[in-house]
């Protein structure tokens, strides 16, 4: 359990210093603090595995501040502690989702193995949750050859250590693709941490990144594991790279070069080994030549460069994209699962994305929440219907002709879901067995092809 943070909130110094000696002593690294203000600050900028907070204390409520923390979603396990709370606060505590309450005065031994627990228990929650969330969402869904070609990449480069460069429109899923390498990597077995440099002020992107040292600036009253610190062992995707400070840039190339970071206010380099992919939805080349991104990290990082297609540049995967977000959507809110109808299906592969995958997405959970139990084009966005819908089909294709090519990719990828059980194809589009076997007759596609 070394190396975890943990944070303790209460009005008595003596009780904070009891806490504070019993949980360093196990090896876990103990910040306490007597001010309400002061320690949700702390929180604020400071990641922290779990607190430990008195309900009752001088100027506030630990009641109030756990729900304070909850608002801001700051997402730790809490211990509530207390040695004259009512049964009936000890309970909302647990109703608002504290872990679990001790009552003053608890030993040494007590407190020990409720934390020890506590941050197993939530370990472990958290890794179920992450295993549910990538049981589909992990996945690089397509069969067009632009997606093909990038799991055949990503599988090669994968089990190495080299940087990656990956590049990409807003929405065409660059972070999965991160994800995707560090699955494969040696490295999975390690955390994968995720870094938006735009959401980072700049006066805190290099405290953020590469951490400080005690006293470094004003607030900083401990020591702070930057992001390469945690991620030690393990990756670290930087995500919109383009909007680093050329000071932070610097940082960064001096970690590429000779895998240290240098803390704020310290002089003495820290080692760490991190893979590094990191991504961004501008031009790298066009910011370099502009002055705003150094030359010399731009050909560090540009090791593997990959591209993550935009949605339009393989809208023959849309109608299958349109099946595999249904399905997660449905499970996200609860709801059943609804069939599309083929005109629906049309609309939606020809229309651009320019908001790509991400704008799929949010398209489909509006028409599945307030759609009816089958999905038409009456469910489709009024926004969407009106602008310009186009593709990258053959140009000078009718309406009819357009339908007829989408209609038989649509007719094969469901025949391929379904292993070529025509009973379960048309039941999923909603249509007889009869008019299905039309269908295939006209569009020449074999019950006797084999689906793989």
């Amino acid at each position: 359990m070394s190396n975890k943070n943990i944070i303790v909130i209460d009005d008595e110094i003596n009780i904070c210093r009891s806490i504070h000696t019993c949980l360093t002593s196990e090896g876990y690294s103990v910040n306490y603090f007597i001010d309400v203000n002061t320690a949700f600050n702390s929180m604020q900028n400071t990641y922290y595995d779990a607190a430990i907070i008195d309900i009752r204390l001088a100027t506030s409520s630990g009641i109030a501040l756990y729900q304070q923390m909850i608002d801001e979603k700051i997402d730790i396990p809490v211990i509530f502690i207390s040695g004259n709370a009512s049964l009936t606060q000890a309970a909302e505590t647990l109703k608002l989702g504290a872990y679990d309450f001790l009552e003053k005065p608890f030993n040494a031994d007590k407190l020990s193995i409720t934390v020890k627990n506590c941050l197993e228990f939530y370990s472990l929650r958290a890794q179920v949750k992450s295993l549910e969330e990538h049981q589909f969402q992990d996945k690089l869904m397509g069969d067009h050859l632009l997606i093909k070609q990038l799991r055949r990449d990503i599988n090669k480069l994968a089990k190495t250590h080299a940087t990656v460069l990956i590049s990409g429109e807003s929405g065409t899923g660059k972070e999965l693709i991160a994800q995707n390498i560090h699955q494969q990597s040696n490295r999975a077995h390690h955390e994968l941490l995720t870094v938006n440099c735009s959401a980072i002020p700049e006066n805190l992107i290099h405290s953020t990144l590469f951490g400080h040292v005690k006293g470094a600036f004003t607030g900083a009253d401990k020591h702070k594991k930057g992001f390469f610190e945690i991620a030690d062992g393990g990756s670290i995707f930087l995500d919109e790279i383009a909007d680093m400070s050329l000071e932070a840039q610097a940082s960064l190339l001096r970690v590429l070069e000779n895998k240290e970071i240098q803390k704020v206010g310290s002089d003495k380099p820290t080692t760490v080994d991190v893979r590094l992919l990191v991504a961004s939805h501008k031009d790298l080349k066009k910011q370099m030549q502009l002055g705003l991104f150094r030359a010399d990290l731009y050909y560090r990082l540009n090791v593997i460069p990959l591209m993550s297609p935009a949605l339009r540049d393989r809208s023959s995967d849309i109608p299958l994209l349109i099946n595999y977000f249904v399905e997660i959507i449905c499970k996200k809110y609860g709801l059943r699962a609804k069939n599309i109808s083929p005109d629906c299906y049309l609309i939606l592969s020809r229309y651009a994305w320019p908001g790509n995958v991400r704008e799929l997405i949010n398209t489909l959970e509006r028409m599945l929440i307030m759609g009816g139990d089958k999905l038409t084009t009456a469910d489709i966005p009024n926004e969407l219907m009106e602008k310009k819908q186009e593709n990258n089909l053959d140009d000078g294709l009718s309406l009819k002709e357009y339908r007829q090519q989408i209609e038989r990719e649509l007719l094969i990828k469901k025949l391929q879901e379904f292993n070529g059980n025509i009973s379960q194809v048309a039941k999923s589009l909603s249509i007889d067995r009869s008019y299905l076997h039309k269908k295939l007759s006209l569009y020449d596609i074999k019950r006797t092809k084999k689906f793989d």
